[in-house]
């Protein structure tokens, strides 16, 4: 698939049934809303937004990180109130939100900044547990941590959370299509995260299979946001185009694998390189998803062998 600055090239991997995502999309929406009215101070939009019981809970942690955590209780109308009385403006994100559906509860989760206007005040790790309600959903309850160590946060990248294009999942051949043209792009030119994240089951699992300077094989393994943040500023930065070469496909019932060989260049052709990307896929009923991938790329001790290099039509 996709290479890091080292020139070491990641996989991914794991098998968990999705949730709806219409679901999810419409439960990351709330929170959403929550960042917009926080930034706009509207108290009733934020009261809105709860349950009537609905509670906030911030666990702060000390600068020094040498004492006990302190922990504050808000209802949904004091949060609102405590807000709207504040001084500046309040701006919080979430760049990869996570959702996972349970009948009518829902959690969201993510690691989120949190700025004064231009200055920048905290990080930490914010929970929502959500209920549908006949309003629609609504938040019961979360926990925010307030943190400050955090580098790492400042330059995560922000990942839509979108609606699966139905020409992207409906085929094994629209999933290797969008597969490749999400992380391909020139120089400058931002990547479709949002769709690309539409591709996997939860919890995927990302593994490159690389040569280490002792010739032993190892194994990078990432989750989607630590993909993500890894590889986006080389991408951007150096134009990154990765096509399909060749194809082998095995389908039984409802599940199907893909060796799948491909071929990468930089911008100017500065880097270039051919591997293997290994697909498992499963059909729920209504689309395809990706549940796991590996790669490796090719060396002179291992190139890609003929057979791989068939183009099915």
């Amino acid at each position: 698939m996709i290479i890091f600055l080292t020139a070491t090239f990641p996989v991914k991997a794991q098998n968990i049934l999705p949730t709806n995502k219409t679901n999810d999309v419409q439960a990351v929406a709330v929170i959403d809303k929550l960042w917009e009215a926080m930034r706009t101070k509207n108290a009733d939009a934020i009261r809105a937004l709860f349950t009537p019981e609905g509670q906030l809970v911030t666990v702060s942690k000390p600068r020094t990180g040498e004492e006990p955590s302190k922990t504050r209780v808000f209802t949904g109308a004091d949060f609102a109130k405590m807000i709207a009385a504040g001084t500046g403006e309040f701006i919080e994100r979430m760049p990869q939100p996570e959702a996972k559906i349970f009948g009518d509860a829902a959690i969201v989760f993510g690691r989120y900044t949190f700025h004064v206007g231009d200055k920048f005040s905290h990080c930490g790790t914010n929970t929502f547990n959500l209920v549908r309600t006949a309003d629609g959903w609504k938040i019961a309850n979360g926990v925010s941590t307030m943190e400050f160590q955090c580098q790492s946060d400042l330059k995560a990248v922000s990942v839509p959370t979108v609606e699966a294009r139905a020409e992207d999942v409906a085929t094994i051949d629209g999933v290797v299509k969008a597969f490749y043209e999400v992380i391909s792009g020139g120089v400058g030119q931002a990547r479709q995260w949002g769709r690309d994240k539409t591709l996997y089951a939860p919890d995927i699992r990302f593994t490159a299979m690389s040569a280490g300077q002792d010739g032993k094989p190892r194994a990078n393994i990432m989750n989607h946001s630590k993909y993500v943040n890894s590889t986006n500023e080389f991408l951007i930065s150096e134009g990154f185009v990765e096509r399909e070469i060749g194809r082998v496909t095995r389908q039984f019932g409802n599940i199907a694998h893909v060796f799948s060989a491909y071929e990468f260049t930089t911008a100017g052709k500065k880097l270039k390189g051919r591997g293997i990307n290994s697909i498992e896929l499963y059909w729920d009923g209504t689309r395809w998803w990706i549940s796991a991938v590996s790669w490796d790329e090719e060396r002179p001790d291992s190139p890609i062998r003929k057979e791989f290099l068939i183009k099915e039509k």
